[in-house]
């Protein structure tokens, strides 16, 4: 089985390569994580370097993976259906359902406090 989720990236160098909306087939019982990986999957197979200068990925760029959440510079929303939201931010490794809506905005534009990226 598998699951179809939208996920809209607000960063211009990854707009520019791959869109701003993504409609992902994932396998059933995939996170948002999982989403972000196969976003990266598809810049690599894009572009031979990811456009973002001083990053290796997408999700290099959002996720803190020692202490497992996302940076507190990324914004980061996902809801089933309009008003039902998942706390994806708190619990990234939960199982997304399908027709899942997420929006990703890497670099925060109200955000003050921006931490440094690991590795």
């Amino acid at each position: 089985m598998s699951v179809k989720v939208r996920l809209t990236v607000c960063q211009s160098e990854i707009n520019r390569s791959i869109g701003s909306e993504l409609v992902l087939t994932l396998k059933e019982g995939s996170s948002i994580i999982d989403a972000i990986r196969a976003v990266d999957e598809l810049i690599s197979r894009r572009t031979a370097v990811f456009p973002v200068k001083g990053f290796r990925s997408l999700l290099h760029m959002t996720y803190h993976p020692v202490e497992e959440r996302f940076y507190r510079q990324v914004a980061v929303q996902a809801y089933e259906r309009p008003g039902v939201f998942m706390p994806v931010r708190q619990n990234p490794k939960m199982p997304l359902p399908n027709d899942a809506v997420i929006i990703l905005i890497p670099e925060g534009p109200c955000i003050t406090e921006w931490e440094d990226i690991v590795g």
